[in-house]
């Protein structure tokens, strides 16, 4: 499956960009189900399916599985727009950026759209996890996007001398 990613040295953005949003969607989103059982935050995984879930639906195995497996498809998609956009960027920053971005959307649009709450009582631990979530999955997606179509030195013959 992987191997048929380099034909003549040249990477299939594609199918890349498929493998690096599935496996970002499976680390984080399982690193992100692991924070919420040790109330890093209240967020449960099915905060992004939110609005079709009941309460005791959002707690549940079954809203744990269906919130992790929806945020492995917002993993791809967010995957495919940074391949497009962003690609040519070089370096962890952009990526980090891209991560910060997707949190502000969330968390700053997310009460508007019915992803997430408004709560007087976050602490600065419930609020940073979340914040420090985003940053990594977006260096996750970004340098792994980056360092795959702007390292030019992986792509040279190997020197004889």
């Amino acid at each position: 499956m992987f191997r048929n990613f380099q034909q003549t040295g040249v990477t299939k953005p594609l199918p890349f960009a498929l493998i690096v949003g599935l496996f970002a969607g499976l680390i984080w989103g399982g690193f992100r189900l692991i924070a919420y059982y040790c109330n890093f935050t209240k967020e449960p995984a099915a905060f992004l399916i939110k609005m079709w879930l009941t309460k005791e639906q959002l707690i549940s195995p079954f809203g744990h599985i269906v919130g992790t497996i929806s945020f492995i498809v917002f993993s791809i998609l967010a995957t495919y727009l940074y391949l497009w956009f962003f690609r040519t960027l070089e370096g962890p920053w952009p990526g980090i950026w891209y991560g910060l971005g997707w949190w502000g959307i969330l968390f700053g649009l997310g009460p508007i759209l019915g992803f997430t709450q408004i709560s007087r009582d976050v602490t600065f631990t419930l609020a940073s996890t979340d914040f420090c979530f985003f940053i990594v999955w977006g260096l996750f997606i970004g340098y792994s996007i980056a360092f795959e179509f702007t390292d030019e030195a992986s792509r040279e013959p190997a020197s004889s001398t």
